[in-house]
């Protein structure tokens, strides 16, 4: 195999693969599910912020538990049939009341409460074990995964916790960073039977993430090392109490460099299989999970397939069922939505969705000089990739000095939002409380939007008072995710006071759209992103150096290497001919497009050795069609030199 380094160079908003041109503007879905609606998926399995994913299956049905932190009613427990398409079973803490810092009195807790849960199922009951930084560690039960649930307070600290049942009915809790320790509960699963033992000592820091298995003869502990470039390990002995051997099992970027995949649960299916779902870091959109299959190599459970990146996959399980997880909200029933979490524990004596019927009213709940000290700022996961979020809201009722709006919430965090004054109404556009632009609103309604790019991070605003006409107002936004807040970006509506208590907003909607990642239909105009490809061989992806700001990356092959795309559809004919963008210092190297479905290869492209980039047209030997799959692969015969393919444009 040729050491040839080949470069895809990619911008992700203009793109840099090109088939004939943009996004459809009108192609928007609800919340759109990973399912293809034929037996295939495509991950990510789900767009949205779910990190530390721990999945079980009671009978036939699946249950996943995440990490939502200081965000209450939390905890949030999805449920599914088939992996694929979740729903939300329940939020299974209502409300967090261990310190007043979780009702923003004194403090916050920011970055804290609820970190990286076990779910369980045993004794008939659901069993969610959590900690967190400040408090300790909480087991809720439940008979069902609706609830109700039952606290129970633990007297030891079990940090990143995996529970375990073994054959015997035994109960184990793996737990740690870098030191990896074991504690035996009692029966009942609510308290200490042996304290911690050391069963591993990690050969660097940063070891957490437990889920601990019984497979056969072995215990696999599954952990990472944490962080964005992070990777997926496995530990396994044939004793609990070791010792214990390690592998890493996992160490892919996906279509997302550089970000690793880590911190996997293992899933197993009635077929005697086994799934991992491990999640990436997205920036500014969060910890993103994908599903991925498990292969074994000598008794590891190795994840994801050993020679491809493969993004769409058979689905695990088998259903007709394509579920899509809500974001729109009328509010037009008598209690929130479950996508619906507050900033903190919610004053619920300060909103209602019954004092104007089919409209959520916020009442000011105490008088603060910032939006993060404000309770009662109501907030959901911003699903990627691409979104947009409308909010009508009544300001009506407003008083003198209130401050009520959009926000996108992360650190840094912006608002479009109205103040209140003594003379009128200003419409402001702020990043972290600093005004960029500033407006007189007369009317007594105001509809307030933010478009998301959940690839570069970008956010742009707009306002109207028509619900017709929108207008942009002020400056793009950088979504980014810190560690101050620990949860992806979320979209958020507020409404506090700066002078007097009092005053209140009436949310008559907030309505979301999504775009896919880009469109199938191929014509003039069309761009497809290089980087978000469905398949790929002996070739990876990287950030480049080329317009990072909007998270350019590039595809690098090795010789032979390929990217591919499923389900072209040509709505144009006369496409033959492809225009290439490139940079080649090879002597000898050629791109080679195909359709793969029928084997045809319809191109062939020598690649000129040139400095710098170079553009050149070459015709096709057919006209563009259909395909079920498109390859686009790279050869180079030297063990030298570097190919960039800037773009392909294809045309008449």
């Amino acid at each position: 195999m040729s050491g040839y380094k080949v470069f895809i160079k990619n911008r992700i908003l203009k793109s840099l693969l090109i088939i004939s041109i943009l996004f459809l503007s009108n192609n928007n879905t609800p919340a759109q599910s990973s399912d293809n609606g034929n037996g295939t998926f495509r991950n990510p399995v789900i767009w949205g912020d779910f990190p530390d994913p721990d999945v079980i299956r009671v009978s036939d049905t699946y249950y996943m538990i995440s990490t939502s932190m200081h965000y209450f009613p939390g905890v949030t427990l999805l449920k599914s049939k088939d992996l694929v398409n979740w729903n939300i079973a329940s939020n299974v803490v209502d409300e967090f009341k261990e310190h007043p810092f979780y009702d923003l009195k004194g403090g916050g807790r920011y970055a804290k409460g609820q970190w990286a849960t076990s779910l369980r199922y045993f004794n008939e009951k659901f069993y969610i074990l959590f900690t967190t930084l400040t408090e300790g560690s909480y087991i809720y039960t439940a008979v069902k995964a609706e609830g109700p649930w039952e606290k129970h307070k633990l007297d030891v600290f079990l940090y990143d916790p995996g529970m375990f049942i073994d054959t015997s009915g035994q109960i184990y809790v793996a737990h740690g960073n870098t030191d990896i320790q074991v504690t035996e509960l009692n029966v009942d699963g609510l308290s200490v039977k042996t304290p911690g033992k050391l069963i591993y000592k990690a050969h660097r820091n940063g070891l957490e993430g437990n889920r601990l298995y019984k497979i056969g003869d072995y215990y696999y502990l599954f952990c990472t090392y944490g962080g964005p470039q992070g990777n997926q390990v496995c530990l396994r002995s044939k004793s609990i109490y070791g010792p214990f051997e390690e592998r890493v099992v996992m160490n892919e970027t996906a279509n997302y460099a550089p970000m690793v995949l880590h911190q996997s649960c293992l899933v197993d299916l009635p077929d005697g299989n086994y799934w991992g779902m491990i999640f990436q870091d997205h920036n500014g959109l969060g910890r993103i999970p994908y599903l991925v299959p498990v292969y074994w190599v000598d008794d590891w459970p190795m994840l994801s397939n050993p020679m491809d990146g493969i993004t769409t996959l058979k689905k695990p399980v088998a259903s007709d069922e394509i579920i899509n997880f809500p974001t729109t909200d009328e509010f037009n029933e008598p209690v929130l939505g479950l996508q619906w979490q507050f900033n903190h524990n919610p004053d619920k004596s300060k909103y209602s969705l019954t004092e104007n019927k089919d409209a959520l009213r916020l009442h000011t709940v105490s008088v603060t000089d910032s939006l993060l000290k404000a309770r009662n700022t109501i907030c959901q996961r911003i699903f990627g990739p691409h979104s947009e979020a409308t909010v009508k809201i009544d300001i009506s009722k407003m008083k003198t000095g209130d401050k009520a709006g959009l926000v996108i919430l992360q650190d840094p965090f912006a608002t479009l939002m109205v103040y209140k004054t003594k003379k009128d109404n200003q419409l402001q556009m702020t990043f972290n409380e600093e005004v960029k632009s500033s407006t007189t609103i007369k009317s007594p309604v105001i509809y307030l939007r933010a478009k998301v790019n959940g690839v570069s991070d970008k956010v742009d605003f707009f306002y109207s008072t028509d619900d017709i006409t929108y207008q942009p107002f002020g400056e793009v936004f950088k979504m980014e995710f810190r560690l101050s807040i620990f949860c992806g970006n979320r979209y958020g509506i507020f409404n506090y006071a700066t002078e007097k208590a009092g005053g209140y907003i009436d949310v008559d909607w907030f309505r979301v759209t999504h775009e896919p990642l880009f469109t199938r239909d191929c014509y003039n105009g069309k761009i497809i992103e290089a980087e978000y490809f469905d398949h790929q061989y002996c070739s990876e992806v990287r950030l480049s150096g080329n317009d990072r700001d909007n998270r350019n990356q590039d595809v690098v092959f090795r010789d032979g290497g390929l990217i591919a795309f499923n389900d072209i559809s040509v709505t144009d004919t006369g496409l033959i001919h492809m225009e290439l963008t490139f940079e080649c210092t090879s002597d000898d190297a050629s791109l080679e497009v195909r359709y793969q479905d029928t084997g045809e290869i319809i191109g062939t492209f020598k690649l000129p050795n040139a400095k710098g980039y170079q553009t050149v047209t070459f015709g096709i030997d057919t006209a563009l069609k259909s395909t079920k799959r498109m390859e686009f692969r790279v050869w180079s015969r030297y063990d030298k030199g570097i190919i960039a393919l800037d773009k392909i444009k294809i045309s008449n």
